[in-house]
């Protein structure tokens, strides 16, 4: 079973469109997206936003990291 998606990851890339949505299991830490070579950083805030009658905390975008060779 898969947990149901709880936040939503606002700025940084367009590329990040459709994984905008996802689940985190700790929403106070700060989430790492993996992008082939690169690490986007999005950090919680307060806000909550509905969107179709559920419920996301917002992360939103700081930084992104490469990954070294």
């Amino acid at each position: 079973m898969t947990n149901p998606p709880n936040v939503l990851l606002v700025g940084g890339p367009s590329e990040l469109d459709s994984q905008r949505v996802r689940y985190v299991a700790n929403t106070d830490e700060k989430v790492k997206v993996f992008r082939g070579h690169r690490y986007d950083h999005f950090e919680p805030t307060t806000e909550v936003r509905v969107e179709d009658g559920r419920e996301f905390r917002v992360f939103v975008w700081t930084q992104c990291t490469y990954v070294a060779e």
